[in-house]
């Protein structure tokens, strides 16, 4: 019986929720890297089955996850590559993370854009994935077993660019409340850029921040935000251009 390999970078949860929801549909013992810590060389066997989920991160996979990724190397490995976002712009997240499977040596056999609720914006895709996307990722994960089984690599073209788009950092401000903080380090231990000073969980580096709602997410008193007037101003704009429900988007 085939491990499956769950690998995935998922700062809010939501990334990590759909690839579960993926992997329920096969059998098999099942293995976790959660990118967010776990930064190691790893090599995988023809006999494994892995999940890749990354989320978008301005129409780019984030740089700290792609590094991680790169330590991890197939060998013939079949792999399903997603990429999850808040009902944006996918870019060319997904075409950047089959190409990083690929020349790692996985067989990329299929590939998916998700929906899930946008982590910085709160109006965007609330509720998402629902019963709709569930249903449809099932259903996804139900022909991806047939390709496993016949052998079959993905056939389908990925949409996106070569070069792809520049990484674009955020202009937000990412605060805590200190009159909310309980001084229990968590973001400190969760935040893949080291962006939180050991000794301050109060502070945090913005040259380093990738802005990824880690910290945000992780936090038991909610004293972790965007603040600011960039944040301010681009809310009430972006959350009106993306509410039109946009689909999942499956390649085989």
């Amino acid at each position: 019986m085939s491990n499956v390999v769950k690998i995935y970078f998922s700062p809010s949860g939501t990334t990590k929720k759909v690839i579960d929801q993926m992997a329920g549909n096969f059998e098999g013992n099942q293995e976790n890297y959660d990118l967010l810590n776990f930064n190691s060389q790893k090599e995988f066997s023809s006999d494994d089955i892995a999940i890749v989920g990354m989320p978008v991160f301005a129409g780019r996979i984030p740089k700290s996850a792609r590094d991680r990724l790169e330590k991890l190397k197939g060998n013939d490995t079949p792999a399903i590559a997603v990429v999850n976002y808040g009902n944006a712009h996918v870019t060319d997240s997904l075409l950047e993370l089959v190409d990083v499977l690929k020349e790692n040596s996985f067989n990329v056999i299929a590939a998916a854009s998700t929906i899930s609720h946008h982590s910085i914006f709160s109006g965007v895709a609330v509720g998402r994935p629902d019963s709709s996307d569930i249903e449809k990722i099932n259903e996804f994960a139900e022909k991806c077993q047939e390709k496993i089984e016949s052998n079959e690599s993905l056939n389908s073209e990925i949409p996106g660019n070569r070069p792809y788009v520049d990484y674009k950092q955020l202009p937000f401000v990412v605060s805590c409340d200190e009159t909310l903080c309980a001084f229990c380090y968590d973001c400190v231990s969760i935040c893949p850029e080291h962006a939180i000073p050991d000794d301050d969980p109060v502070d945090t580096d913005l040259d380093l921040c990738s802005r990824c709602t880690a910290c945000i997410s992780i936090c038991p008193e909610d004293a972790r935000m965007f603040t600011g007037d960039a944040f301010e101003g681009k809310k009430p704009e972006f959350e009106k251009a993306n509410s039109e429900r946009k689909e999942p988007e499956f390649y085989l």
